[in-house]
Formats: structure tokens, sequence, C-alpha cells
């Protein structure tokens, strides 16, 4: 009976670790997840009001006066002024606010703010001299012309890319495969 004990003991303490990491891995690929439908909202928000929105980092409390950071623990999603006189005259709306990643240790690299305008089209910083808002991340940086969200996490062993298209499009791809060999796979 102890020899039996001894052996599921020892085997115990070598799956934990594994288990740990597994659960590391879900957290992350549930926050790359979360992510793509946070960027997707701002997207469908911005054509079905026929309005600019942008999705937005944040370190305040998620509301419509936020200002975008990057690595912010917060997120939001909002409606942009189309115009100053707008801006004046309707303020900021807010679609959604959720708590980014602090609370499962998920960091998030990439832009502050990425906008859509009311096509559905990642939209380049607005002309700042017409008194808009500049903080829209341009598109572009990445492979394909994505703009890109890097989730991970430190005790993970798998990263995720959020990519955002010109033309709207959202995906999420897994760092650690190549594309040509996993559907999930990273270019």
């Amino acid at each position: 009976m102890m020899l039996t004990l001894s052996v599921g003991g020892i085997v115990l303490a070598l799956a934990v670790p594994s288990f740990g990491r597994a659960i590391a891995d879900i957290h992350t690929r549930s926050k790359a997840q979360q992510l793509a439908g946070a960027l997707r909202l701002a997207r469908v928000s911005a054509v079905t009001r026929n309005r600019p929105a942008a999705f937005m980092l944040t370190d305040a409390a998620p509301g419509s006066d936020a200002s975008a950071v990057v690595k912010g623990s917060q997120w939001l999603v909002k409606f942009l002024p189309s115009s100053p006189a707008r801006e004046a005259a309707a303020g900021t709306e807010l679609i959604l606010a959720a708590t980014a990643a602090s609370q499962e240790r998920v960091i998030l690299t990439g832009p502050a703010q990425v906008c859509f305008d009311a096509q559905g089209l990642q939209m380049s910083p607005p002309d700042t001299s017409a008194g808009m808002p500049s903080a829209c991340a341009s598109p572009g940086g990445d492979v394909g012309g994505a703009t890109s969200y890097l989730v991970s996490r430190g005790d993970a062993t798998r990263q995720y890319k959020v990519r955002v298209y010109r033309t709207g499009r959202v995906d999420i791809c897994d760092t650690s495969r190549t594309h040509g060999k996993d559907l999930d796979g990273c270019p």
C-alpha cells in the first residue's frame, strides 16, 4: 500500500506543473478570443450606426472620457465623434467596457487604440488640424498589412496574435505554429 501511495505521489508531482501550464494556455487563448470579439464589436458597431468606432486599451476606469494607453489593464469599445461639432453636441458613447487581462496575468501588447470607419475599414489616424483625436493606430505594421496585438502570459507555453486587417477582418493565430502546417498558425 505504501508503494502504491509513493508511486501515485510521484505521478501527481509530475502532472501538476503541466496542468498549470495548460490552465495558463487556456486563459491566454480565452483572452485572445475576448480581444478579437471586442475588436469585431467595434467594427460592427461602426457599420451599424454609420459612425466611426474604436477599440481602446486604458488604465482608467472604462468610460467615455478614458484615455488610450499601450498595455492598458482595461479595454473599451466606443463611438468616435465624426466631427468636432458632433463631439460637442453628443459626446462619446460607450458601447462596451471590460477588465482586460490583469486578473488572469495575461499581457496585451499592441496599439492603444484601433479605429474603424462607417464602412468597417480600419481607419488611419485622423487629421488633428480638424480637431479630431489622433490616437488611432495606423493600419498595417504586421504581415499582410495587419495591426497586431500579442496576447501572452509568463507561465503559458503559447502566445497568440490577434490581427486586424485594413479591411476590418479580425483573426487569431498561434505564434508557436506555422501557417503552412496548421490552420491556426501565424504566417
